[in-house]
């Protein structure tokens, strides 16, 4: 019974429109319109950090390396 409950919930439509959110309150954080994100990895410290879309580089929140959007 539990588990058709389970199923049955994860073909619903979620409740909230969380990509939206995300756009929304990154776009607050950046204070600019924010069009997509990205998670990526620096290759020298490996912390993982966000990337607004557009963007013309990726500044690493750790050891502040400068990556450009195609690298990432």
């Amino acid at each position: 019974m539990l588990l058709e409950q389970l199923v049955e919930k994860a073909e619903q439509r979620p409740e909230y429109d969380w990509d939206s959110y995300y756009r929304w309150y990154f776009s607050q954080l950046a204070g600019r319109e924010v069009s997509d994100f990205k998670f990526w990895q620096c290759k020298k410290c490996l912390s993982v950090n966000v990337l607004f879309l557009p963007a013309r580089y990726g500044k690493c929140r750790s050891c502040e390396l400068i990556h450009l959007p195609c690298d990432l």
